[in-house]
């Protein structure tokens, strides 16, 4: 097991909104450090825990889990701890010298660990002590388990000859994947258009970008991907789209096939023929056949609903532009689906942004935490964070008010940020010496920037991000194993199911008036607005679901195809088959598609499979009440706090009270029964 790298009981009492509290203490971690610091620091720390490793290594004398596996995840578990400023600021310092330096600490990390773990005598070692039988709870049992099949898959039990190669390969993989995500971060895609071009598109919108002679100068990143839906004027749409589906076409192109010969390399060394093999063989499906059987049957059954979606966007492009032979084109979707639920559904999405002002969703969408699963949120001021504007909050437990950890929210875009929307579990939870060290987590995000005057307005789809995000976040923060390791996640492809359950909240009514807000009047969503969003919660979810069933079958093919991939030409022909709208000739999606060199490679699969998983676990509050304190517990209990101690089956099976069952998802299709599982 490598160094965790930084790279996801109510009680009925009137308490202060959370953000009313406030409160002067915060974590105590030094996230101001300079370049020069992080180096020097980053070199001793990983001195001593090299150290550490190798006297485990070296121990000689009888095997058990106190001298052999409890030093080695307390090596692991120090590292991270002490380096957990260094390495995350590659992802959110506003001081380019600054990210350079984490990034070059992060890797150097890495490339460490895959060294010591590739040590024969150390996955030695822990086989022995396991076989000792000195591992008496079920934490030491399970973690004893976790060190032995990551030492295997580190290159433990490698031969002699193949060790050494193995140890390269995998320090490579971890510089290709973060330069691609270096790459990413840094990009500085713009477009230029008219103000002809930029005619009807929302004032506000037009206030974020700068101006450049007659017209504008526009950002191309997630924080403005809204563009594709709000502007008239398809020509922009276009040149956005193709700027958008191009970005680090070249670079990051490349690192990604030379990434996936590397991996191919890897799984060859330790056994596998293909990557996707290796990595399925740690994760709840097990092979690559299974999930593309999963990912087949799912697709035959939605993409005939899929065409049908889009005939109906074509349709409407026609009427708009008055061509009975309009062709639907990819930079029309976002716009045409806007246009539809706006003129079918009456849903302007616009007019539901001013009921979602940044501060009071964020206190609302807290105050639901809260009530759901017993936990209380107090601001912290002065922050001491790595950036002006980012938000930090103690958490405690409201029946007992003991801390259960901190967590922070970093939600506006920077040059040279983590580009995408994501929960970072920074310190997790974890017993020092019999008390439990409190756990920090982070969800650093790129909502769009307030316009003069208005304060940070939020599309309802944002709020649901924000929802899943922090559902992430409060497993980061819930978890009570004692040590790192059990307490850092679940398996990848369940590690979506919590959140992606929690997200179905943000389409409840009753949830809904809480969270809403309109900044003008202080008014909630109107019941008959709430009612519109719900009905147009499935608009084009057969469509939409094809992209993702692509998605994960790209990154199948990609990794189960031996070291060679032309990636343009496999996307291009699994976008024909998969999904009614193909790949556009000219694009490279494959290169901002992050997760695939972000800890997602032949993992992507895990958002769709997780969802089965999800729509079932949300049946226990349907039935049981959406705020119900019973049922929050019990989720907290069976499926937070375990984390990896439990396999996700028996986690399921505790909180539901029987296995899961996948009827409730395809019931989101309109489909019956359990085909295509």
């Amino acid at each position: 097991m490598s160094l965790r790298v930084i790279a996801a009981y109510a009680v009925a009492v009137l308490l202060l909104a959370p953000s009313a509290a406030r409160a002067a203490a915060g974590p105590s971690v030094d996230w101001n450090l300079s370049a020069a610091q992080i180096a020097a620091s980053c070199e001793t720390q990983l001195h001593t825990a090299a150290a550490k490793v190798d006297a485990v290594a070296r121990f000689r004398g009888k095997r058990t889990f106190a001298n052999t596996v409890l030093p080695l995840e307390n090596a692991s578990s120090d590292a991270n701890d002490a380096l957990v400023a260094q390495q995350f600021l590659f992802e959110v310092s506003p001081d380019k010298a600054v990210r350079d330096a984490s990034l070059a600490c992060a890797t150097k990390a890495s490339d460490v660990f895959a060294q010591l773990t590739a040590d024969p005598a150390l996955y030695e070692a822990v086989a022995l002590a396991q076989r000792s039988g000195t591992a008496k709870t079920m934490y030491d049992r399970k973690l004893t388990e976790l060190w032995l099949v990551s030492l295997r898959r580190s290159g433990g039990a490698l031969p002699a000859a193949n060790r050494g190669e193995f140890v390269r390969l995998e320090q490579q993989l971890t510089d290709l994947q973060n330069r691609f995500e270096e790459h990413l971060a840094q990009d500085d895609t713009t477009i230029d258009i008219s103000r002809a071009q930029a005619a009807g598109l929302p004032s506000d919108v037009l206030a974020g970008f700068k101006r450049d002679g007659a017209g504008y100068v526009v950002p191309v990143n997630e924080s403005t991907v809204s563009f594709l839906q709000l502007a008239p004027d398809e020509s922009a749409r276009k040149a956005y789209y193709l700027a958008y589906e191009n970005r680090e076409a070249q670079t990051n192109t490349a690192l990604l096939q030379q990434a996936i010969a590397v991996r191919d390399r890897l799984a060859h060394l330790l056994g596998y023929e293909t990557w996707a093999g290796y990595q399925l063989s740690d994760k709840m499906a097990q092979s690559p056949a299974r999930v593309t059987k999963f990912l087949q049957n799912l697709d035959t059954a939605i993409l005939p609903k899929a065409r049908e979606e889009l005939g109906v966007l074509r349709d409407l492009k026609a009427g708009q532009t008055h061509h009975a032979d309009a062709v639907l084109e990819p930079w029309d979707v976002s716009r045409e689906q806007y246009l539809l639920k706006k003129q079918r559904y009456a849903v302007d999405t616009q007019l539901v942004r001013q009921y979602f002002p940044v501060q009071h969703t964020i206190d609302a969408v807290l105050n639901v935490y809260h009530v759901l699963l017993g936990v209380t949120f107090t601001r912290v001021e002065p922050v001491q964070a790595w950036a002006p504007g980012v938000l930090a909050y103690r958490v405690s437990d409201t029946r007992s008010g003991a801390l259960i950890g901190y967590t922070y929210f970093d939600l506006f875009p920077r040059p040279g940020k983590f580009s995408h929307f994501a929960n970072f579990p920074l310190l997790p939870a974890r017993s020092i010496d019999g008390t439990m060290r409190p756990p920090v987590a982070a969800i650093v995000g790129n909502w769009p920037q307030p316009a003069p005057g208005h304060p940070a307005l939020l599309s309802h789809g944002d709020v649901v991000t924000f929802f899943h995000e922090f559902g992430h976040d409060m497993a980061a923060l819930l978890a009570t194993a004692p040590y790192e390791t059990l307490s850092a996640g679940f398996r990848q492809d369940f590690v979506e199911a919590p959140s992606q359950m929690l997200e179905n909240f943000v389409w409840q009514p009753s949830i809904l008036r809480q969270i809403s807000s309109n900044w003008k009047t202080g008014a909630p969503l109107p019941d008959e607005l709430i009612q519109k969003i719900v009905r147009a919660r499935y608009v084009d979810y057969a469509f939409d679901t094809t992209r993702q069933i692509l998605y994960a079958s790209v990154d199948m093919a990609y990794h189960s195809s031996g070291p060679h991939v032309d990636t343009t030409a496999v996307w291009k022909t699994l976008s024909q088959r998969l999904t009614p709208m193909p790949m556009y000739p000219g694009t490279h999606p494959q290169a901002s598609f992050g997760h695939l060199m972000g800890g997602y490679d032949a993992g992507y699969y895990g958002y769709l499979w997780s969802k089965v998983y999800a729509a079932d676990l949300f049946t226990a509050f349907q039935t049981g009440g959406l705020e119900n304190p019973a049922v929050g517990m019990r989720y907290r209990d069976d499926i937070l706090a375990p984390a990896r101690t439990l396999e996700p089956d028996v986690e399921v099976r505790n909180f539901l009270g029987r296995p899961m069952n996948p009827d409730a998802f395809y019931a989101e299709f309109g489909l019956v029964g359990t085909a295509g599982r």
